[in-house]
């Protein structure tokens, strides 16, 4: 969400507008190709400790939920607080055909359930989306995200107030503060710094700074004789070092 733009401001415009998308209708029977709905910002099997996954433990359901009931509520006060009767959302994202399916759906689901919405869409090529994501030209981007490295951080650092990539320009202190702390005075300490974290992530989902709608799944084809690929959760995708053909 740009939060430049008054409307995006509201957290009670951001909230409706993530409770009216139904995430597991658009991963079953949009995608269709083993993509799952999100938990959260940080993906599912990135970082575990003590057998629980990060994305668990810094869940938010309500950030991910589908409530159209309680979408309409909030709407209505958002616009309310905002003077408006009606709101006119730019949606941007990429010119593939993934990105294209999720504008159309996410449009659709907004426009049908939210009185006086009108969403115009803009699908662009990589250069150009991120160019205009960068100048914030844009009311909401749809855009992804891989972690480099297998730690919470990796996605969690583009959030906070100074990153160059926090393209929305969400800002909390206390979410500056947790970040910050679990690179300097908590780093030594693997707890803590878990639980800064999972509590950065809990803040930034609460607020709905962003609305996370689904992880990636790519479907592969892998010959039964293949054996010791290695799925990375970060980084490189594939890791063939240990593979080798079966007799």
């Amino acid at each position: 969400y740009n939060q430049t733009k008054k409307e995006y401001q509201n957290a009670n415009i951001r909230k409706a507008i993530s409770l009216v998308i139904d995430r597991k209708q658009f991963v079953n029977k949009v995608l269709g190709d083993g993509s799952t709905v999100a938990k959260g910002l940080a993906s599912t099997g990135l970082a575990k400790l003590n057998g629980t996954d990060f994305a668990d433990a810094a869940s938010v359901k309500s950030a991910v939920a589908t409530n159209r009931a309680e979408a309409k509520k909030l709407w209505a006060k958002g616009l309310k607080e905002l003077g408006v009767t009606s709101l006119d959302i730019q949606l941007l994202s990429d010119d593939t055909d993934k990105a294209k399916d999720s504008t159309a759906f996410v449009q659709s689901q907004i426009e049908e359930n939210l009185s006086g919405a009108k969403v115009s869409v803009s699908n662009v090529p990589f250069k150009t989306r991120l160019a205009r994501s960068v100048s914030g030209d844009f009311g909401i981007v749809i855009s992804g995200w891989g972690a480099d490295f297998s730690d919470p951080i990796s996605f969690l650092d583009l959030f906070t107030s100074d990153n160059s990539q926090n393209n929305g320009k969400w800002k909390n202190t206390e979410y500056d503060k947790l970040i910050e702390a679990s690179k300097t005075t908590d780093a030594a300490n693997t707890t803590k710094r878990w639980n800064d974290l999972v509590k950065a992530q809990k803040i930034l989902l609460n607020d709905q700074g962003i609305s996370p709608l689904y992880q990636q799944a790519t479907a592969t084809l892998v010959k039964s004789k293949v054996k010791g690929v290695i799925y990375n959760a970060a980084g490189v995708n594939y890791n063939f070092k240990d593979t080798y053909i079966a007799k």
